[in-house]
């Protein structure tokens, strides 16, 4: 698959909830993979338990209003290998990858406040149980950033007193350097393939994204991932680079060919959108107004041509007009 130019992605997406879902389902392999200091002080054979009710009480308010920013944390609790408790505190902010002053100024606040008050809350019950509160490990994750500094740091002084804290920081868009050895990993690492869906979204917009979702789609069945796992990852897939709904039949059409090459029935967005009876006059007709719109008016022959058309040819068509720069090129001509 061609690795991906960066571009930032479109304030009105919902970007964070599929990473929340994607890091509960993933959690040892995102931080297996994104920080793997913490990652060998775990104890895996203890489930790691999401504390979504305890982080939402504690939770600090987003950054000022209308910045357009999206985030999503997770709070993990995990079982340390010298058998302690530990928590772990994930920040992923979405959009806004830059590490300028104000933006690193806003981040290591936010993370701090989060520390403090994730501490504070539990300072007490500690004390009551005779125990001291859990370790905290926070990990911050900036998508749209391709580079930067390992760590932030909070410090505010005053007259030689203050504070200070450090935390380390993932620069996710640095993969587009390593786009070969991500893919790679996706082999056997789900999360790899999470990393690669969420850089296409941030590459592609509109229309555009239906090539790489479909490319994606055919690594999952290429790659030897069973059926269950390729509905949960083709879920996020689908998620984090969601087309436009005029392009669903499209993308159906050429989805359920790779289906069926691979042998395999299921399909995600067919179960969404439902397969009707009509579904062939209605590719005919989309793939008509989709040429319509890039070449220009169709003749009475090629109006013909596709609409007296098999399925199997609507398919190849739909799937050639992802890419097609003349009208010649969608029919293969």
């Amino acid at each position: 698959m061609e690795q991906p130019a960066l571009r930032t992605t479109s304030v009105n997406e919902d970007h964070d909830s599929p990473w929340k879902d994607a890091l509960e389902l993933y959690f040892p392999q995102a931080l297996a993979l994104l920080a793997s200091g913490p990652y060998a002080t775990i104890d895996w054979t203890v489930a790691p338990v999401f504390l979504d009710k305890e982080l939402q009480a504690i939770e600090v308010p987003d950054g000022p209003p209308g910045d357009g920013r999206l985030y999503a944390d997770k709070l993990v609790q995990v079982r340390h290998r010298d058998g302690a408790d530990a928590w772990v505190l994930v920040h992923v902010e979405v959009q806004g990858g830059d590490t300028g002053p104000q933006a690193t100024a806003r981040i290591t606040h936010r993370m701090y406040r989060y520390r403090t008050r994730i501490e504070d809350r539990h300072e007490t019950l500690s004390a009551q149980a005779g125990q001291p509160p859990p370790a905290l490990f926070s990990l911050c994750i900036l998508v749209a950033s391709r580079s930067g500094p390992d760590c932030l740091e909070y410090r505010r002084e005053f007259l030689g007193q203050g504070v200070s804290f450090s935390f380390p920081v993932v620069h996710l868009s640095q993969w587009l350097d390593r786009w070969d050895e991500l893919e790679s990993r996706a082999r056997t690492d789900p999360f790899a393939v999470v990393i690669m869906a969420q850089l296409q979204a941030l590459r592609h917009q509109g229309a555009q994204r239906v090539g790489p979702t479909l490319s994606l789609a055919r690594l999952l069945y290429e790659y030897g991932y069973t059926r269950d796992q390729i509905r949960l990852l083709l879920r996020l897939i689908e998620w984090m680079l969601r087309l436009p709904k005029d392009q669903d039949p499209v993308y159906l059409a050429a989805l359920k060919r790779i289906t069926q090459e691979k042998k395999m029935g299921y399909v995600l967005a067919a179960e969404r959108l439902g397969m009707e009876k009509g579904e062939v006059k209605g590719q005919a007709k989309l793939l008509l107004r989709q040429i319509e719109r890039r070449f220009g008016p169709v003749d009475a022959k090629t109006t013909q041509r596709i609409q007296s058309a098999q399925s199997a040819d609507l398919e190849t068509w739909s799937l050639n007009f992802v890419d097609a720069t003349t009208l010649e090129g969608v029919f293969g001509d």
